[in-house]
């Protein structure tokens, strides 16, 4: 393409004004891409591994947590473990900040409000199986690990246990159970009431028989219209999303998630329901935790691991002894 060339006469003297060339705009377009492609090389391939824990031993759906309760007669077997993972940041030695770029993936869910990801630690085997439990509701496919990519080194790691506020009322706004984003079709309340952040169900086996253990940590006093959540607030009145904050190298180490760390203070007796009302008919061994602090004694001790506080959901990762580096 040749530049229009304008020609005018001043003091005799010939001067040539050249108008700017223009490039063509595939050519600006494949400019940008090699940009853009240069900025992510810097990136590096990043993991954060998770794994369940009694303590420094990994656990799973064969394992039995024994000498459990204020007898040590009660004996715990994992049934099924999952929490979502969310508002991610990562820090190098020195303290910066570093920059991360998630994957998208059946298990990661990326959107304007936010990035979360599920992890789930159990699949169906051993007491993990369908018939382990009375509300039974693992899922057979696993995944241990956050994938993407970091700009450095990484020496840091904080994060929240749940889904971000944003994404719990734009999901439950747009979408039904059938057609909610994966991961966020699993483990709500009832569908648009909310999402419960992290589940540990678990049996349980004492002197006098056995029971169900369901701890379900999830943001309660949603309001909104009937039973969905968010319609008439931007955040729930009880976030309940546990902080943490872990000084870690993630090509070595991993994120532990200590599921003793709550099972200690635990009486492992709770309600009996009757299978067809729903209504109390006793009590036998078992564990009821729903994130209603007021009507379920069980959930004090929990909220007290996970460093959040009971009467006002508010988090303090100094405080959470369930999650460490390991």
């Amino acid at each position: 393409m040749v530049a229009p060339i304008e020609l005018s006469w001043s003091s005799g003297a010939v001067l040539a004004k050249v108008a700017p060339m223009k490039t063509p705009r595939p050519l600006i377009a494949l400019a940008l891409l090699s940009v853009s492609c240069a900025q992510d090389a810097t990136l590096e391939p990043f993991e954060l591994r998770f794994a369940a824990t009694d303590g420094t031993t990994s656990v799973g759906c064969q394992t039995r947590f024994a000498n459990q309760g204020p007898g040590a007669d009660v004996t715990v077997g994992v049934s099924d473990v999952r929490f979502y993972v969310s508002d991610v940041r990562a820090f190098d030695s020195r303290g910066d900040e570093l920059r991360l770029d998630w994957d998208e993936s059946p298990f990661q869910y990326r959107s304007n409000e936010g990035f979360v990801a599920l992890i789930d630690l159990t699949g169906a085997d051993g007491d993990c199986g369908a018939d382990a439990i009375s509300f039974a509701e693992g899922t057979v496919r696993m995944n241990d690990r956050l994938t993407g990519r970091v700009s450095g080194a990484v020496a840091r790691v904080e994060f929240r246990v749940g889904v971000p506020q944003a994404v719990m009322k734009t999901v439950l706004r747009d979408f039904s159970a059938e057609g909610a984003p994966s991961p966020l079709s699993e483990m709500h309340w009832s569908w648009a009431g909310g999402h419960r952040h992290f589940v540990f169900n678990f049996v349980v086996e004492g002197a006098s028989g056995r029971g169900d253990g369901y701890v379900h940590l999830g943001s309660r006093d949603c309001g909104g219209d009937g039973a969905r959540a968010l319609t008439d607030r931007e955040v729930c009145g009880l976030v309940n999303t546990p902080a943490v904050a872990l000084n870690l190298d993630p090509s070595t180490e991993s994120v532990g998630v200590d599921l003793s760390a709550f099972l200690a203070e635990l009486d492992f007796v709770a309600p009996v329901y009757d299978p067809s009302t729903f209504e109390v008919i006793g009590e036998g061994p078992g564990v009821e935790c729903h994130s209603a602090i007021d009507l379920q004694e069980d959930c004090t001790p929990i909220f007290r691991a996970f460093g959040l506080d009971p009467q006002t959901g508010d988090a303090s990762a100094g405080l959470n002894a369930v999650f460490y580096a390991r």
